[in-house]
């Protein structure tokens, strides 16, 4: 996380004029903190099914609940990252009560990849090759996701693409909470939580309906 903001503060030379370099160096840590939970849940909770075939038509133990398993077990460093924001932030002085937000951003987000994973690990049982395209995907989301830059930052012609970027939303709500101090918007609370609700019901039904069809490929 340090070298990353070392990268866009000292070599690109780029920083938000209204954040000082230390301030700056917390809007890259709140970011990437987000971000990488869900590269990692999204990278792990596809390939879990695939790794756990054993247990694919056990009456005994769910198969849901590998997949939200692989999940929740890769949030730990996600964990550590939001105390280390969160006391980061505390020595700055940028504390407030929104702090309080965070655990509710937190699970919205969970729950967001819980839903999309469901999805891919039983694309994943007939795609073999979806944990390796997931790589190019964190990749290309790493650039687009407002980590190192705020989308006032961004040309107006392209600025909608970060807005239709469902995970710009929750770093959004960490940026506001633990930079600025302050409460995500309301139009940020709705977003994170519809796409959480949303993404859960989904990504649960289809894969109730779909995962006999897909189980056969295993």
């Amino acid at each position: 996380m340090g070298i990353y903001a070392g990268i866009y503060l000292l070599v690109f030379r780029i920083r938000p004029p209204d954040l000082a370099a230390d301030h700056y160096v917390l809007y890259v840590l709140s970011g990437l903190v987000p971000f990488l939970g869900f590269s990692e849940a999204l990278t792990s909770g596809s390939s879990s099914l695939s790794l756990n075939k054993k247990i694919l038509l056990s009456t005994v133990f769910p198969a849901e609940l590998v997949p939200l398993r692989a999940v929740i077990s890769s949030q730990a460093p996600t964990a550590v990252g939001i105390v280390i924001a969160t006391a980061v932030s505390f020595a700055m002085g940028l504390i407030s009560p929104a702090v309080i937000a965070i655990p509710i951003i937190w699970l919205a987000l969970v729950m967001f990849i819980s839903g999309i994973v469901w999805m891919l690990s039983l694309v994943s049982l007939i795609a073999k090759d979806v944990p390796h395209a997931l790589t190019f995907v964190n990749m290309i989301l790493l650039v687009i996701c407002p980590i190192g830059y705020t989308p006032q930052m961004v040309p107006r012609a392209i600025q909608p693409l970060i807005y239709l970027n469902p995970l710009s939303y929750y770093i959004d709500a960490f940026h506001q909470v633990l930079v600025f101090g302050q409460w995500p918007s309301w139009t940020t609370w709705a977003v994170i939580l519809l796409l959480a609700f949303l993404s859960v019901w989904m990504g649960f039904s289809v894969f109730q309906k779909a995962k006999r069809v897909f189980f056969d490929y295993a």
